[in-house]
């Protein structure tokens, strides 16, 4: 018998950072296995952080969804600012009838800087990103799962946690606080059947349009071509052509934490690494 995933098709997702980079390409797999999906990006710019998603890629990641025969709903928000994320968070669960079975918590930024030049607003734009917007979302979306004792939640950290990276501190930081967020919620949510785990990602390679755009925005900063930067940010792989790492490696590890096939796996910290965490 053929190893498939199961338990995906009917169920109710929302993904942060879902119009652009893997957030994106996340959405259109869940719609692929039968899911509805709701997205929350930006669709703004941050002072002093490279291009993120716009109203356009907010209304071609909906399509996409809608392309693959499932609904898809769009919800502009800054996840850093609580008001706008119970709002939202409040129009999915009013679109899909007070239930989501699954929070993908992926929207990140990162920034270059030396710790005695760190840019003040630079500082607050990520961790109130990668941190505080983590906790939002989870705080308005985790009631109905606990409600109905049944839910996946599954943030994405990055395999900065598991090395030293200059220039980066306060984005290794925000991802440190987002594994421990990952155990602690485990161990609280466990007793309502809700798992809980987290994503280590490589540095992905980089895209056009709605592709990977993290490489891409620090490249400018670097200096170099943004192919050049992903060669960079992937020098601790494990050596080899092989080990370089793509946005659906990521959201093949989504879906499969997501699918039933993952119920017994909760407070996880899974490295989709190419070998980073390993040294």
């Amino acid at each position: 018998m053929g190893i498939e995933l199961r338990g995906l098709a009917g169920k109710k997702v929302l993904i942060t950072g879902g119009a652009k980079g893997q957030g994106f390409n996340h959405a259109k797999a869940f719609a692929e296995a039968g899911c509805d999906v709701a997205i929350i990006d930006i669709c703004k710019p941050i002072d002093q952080i490279y291009g993120l998603s716009t109203p356009e890629m907010m209304a071609s990641a909906v399509k996409a969804v809608e392309d693959r025969g499932q609904r898809g709903i769009g919800l502009p928000c800054d996840i850093r600012n609580e008001d706008e994320v119970q709002a939202a968070v409040g129009k999915a669960l009013d679109a899909f009838d007070g239930v989501i079975n699954i929070l993908v918590n992926n929207a990140g930024i990162a920034a270059l800087d030396f710790i005695h030049q760190m840019r003040s607003e630079t500082l607050h734009a990520v961790i109130d990103t990668c941190l505080k917007g983590t906790m939002f979302v989870t705080k308005y979306a985790v009631d109905n799962m606990i409600g109905r004792r049944e839910g996946k939640i599954i943030n994405i950290s990055s395999a900065v946690t598991g090395s030293g990276h200059a220039m980066l501190s306060h984005y290794v930081a925000a991802k440190h606080a987002v594994n421990g967020l990952t155990t602690s919620w485990a161990t609280e949510l466990a007793e309502f059947n809700i798992n809980v785990n987290a994503i280590c990602p490589a540095t992905i390679r980089p895209g056009e349009g709605q592709g990977s755009g993290m490489v891409s925005g620090l490249s400018g900063e670097m200096g170099m071509d943004p192919e050049d930067a992903f060669e960079t940010f992937s020098g601790g792989n494990m050596a080899g052509e092989k080990w370089r790492c793509e946005m659906q490696h990521i959201t093949d590890a989504v879906l499969f934490l997501a699918s039933t096939n993952a119920d017994m796996i909760t407070g996880t910290i899974l490295p989709v690494d190419c070998g980073q965490m390993s040294k």
